[in-house]
Formats: C-alpha cells, structure tokens, sequence
C-alpha cells in the first residue's frame, strides 16, 4: 500500500531542494535531454568546509545503460 504522506513529504522536500539549487534542476533536464551513452564520463566530486574533497569517475558501460533503463521503466 502506498503511503501518500510520505510521498508527499518527499514532494515538498524535492521542491525545497530544487529552490535552494536552481541550477540543479537546468543540469537535471540537460543531461536528461541528451542522456546517457556508452564510453560517457561522468565525475562526481565533494569537498567539506575543512577542506576535505573526495572525487571519483566513472565511464558508462552497456550494463550501466541496460540499469538506467529499467530504472527508468520503473518510473513510468
């Protein structure tokens, strides 16, 4: 049974983290648009206010796209 609360909470927390980052969602539906293709890079990068960064990279395989898609079907 689906929780409606939750589903709504999660809503309103999606819509509050795309107004503190409204860059986030333009990136979101670039990359959307041209998605995802075999050999792409993707690189991920965090750094902390101490100064601490952690990086890491990643080039999309086949299976990467196959799980991309299923994950995407089961969106909807």
């Amino acid at each position: 049974m689906m929780n409606f609360e939750s589903i709504f909470k999660a809503m309103q927390a999606k819509d509050k983290f795309m107004s503190n980052h409204p860059k986030m969602e333009q990136f979101l539906n670039n990359v959307q648009a041209k998605g995802f293709c075999e050999k792409q890079e993707i690189a991920v990068a965090v750094r902390y206010p101490d100064g601490t960064e952690y990086k890491t990279g990643l080039r999309v395989t086949q299976s990467d796209l196959e799980l991309l898609n299923a994950l995407k079907n089961l969106r909807g």
